[in-house]
């Protein structure tokens, strides 16, 4: 259901790559709370929904990341009786937590659009909101695109999922971006709405496929 990776990653021996998944999994936590603190600013600016509903997305990229932390934590266990192999089924179910979380993203993105559409507002400031928000959104890229290839080097699949889970945030924001954009061109204020609600519904897939 909830398929956050392409390919299986082999499960890593122990040492020196699991301190490397933990510190950067804890780097991914101090990522998406300044990328969270970035796009806040930006809707602060703007008074857009749709860019509240991406800052809305990013607290759970927040609580995704700290999820990652504790099942690296765990997986770095050494055996015992319990678990003879090791803990490393902990970073399996991290990524199926990621899958659920991209659904609840959304899901308040949705809740977010409709009262947007309800009781539209207008965008105050867009340019200064917009360059905000895409240099949050490139700092997204550009840590998601390093999240899946240390996943990768270090067989982490909870790095991995969490990298693949900010690929989705940054498809977010990109929509979130084309509908401050059309808004601010056409005057359509409901737009803001709109797009912000398709969005939700690409995140929603993407949670899905």
């Amino acid at each position: 259901m909830f398929r956050v990776i392409d390919e299986p990653i082999p499960v890593r021996a122990p040492g020196r790559s699991l301190d490397r998944s933990l510190k950067i999994a804890i780097g991914s936590f101090i990522v998406s709370a300044s990328v969270f603190a970035i796009k806040y600013i930006a809707y602060v600016i703007t008074g857009s929904v749709a860019l509240y509903s991406d800052a809305i997305e990013s607290i759970i990229n927040i609580t995704t990341a700290a999820a990652v932390i504790i099942a690296v934590k765990i997986a770095a266990n050494p055996p015992d009786a319990e678990h003879p192999y090791g803990h490393h089924k902990a970073e399996y179910l991290s990524a199926v937590v990621v899958g659920v979380m991209i659904v609840a993203a959304a899901i308040a993105i949705m809740k977010e659009a409709y009262g947007g559409f309800v009781s539209p507002k207008p965008i105050e400031s867009a340019g200064p909101g917009l360059t905000v928000s895409i240099i949050a959104t490139a700092f997204n890229l550009s840590w998601s695109l390093f999240l899946i290839r240390q996943g990768r080097i270090h067989k982490s699949v909870s790095l991995v999922a969490d990298g693949k889970h900010l690929m989705a945030d940054v498809a977010t924001s990109v929509g979130v971006l084309v509908g401050v954009v059309l808004v601010v061109v056409t005057g359509i204020i409901e737009l803001d709405a709109v797009i912000a609600a398709l969005v939700a519904l690409h995140v929603l897939w993407s949670g899905w496929a």
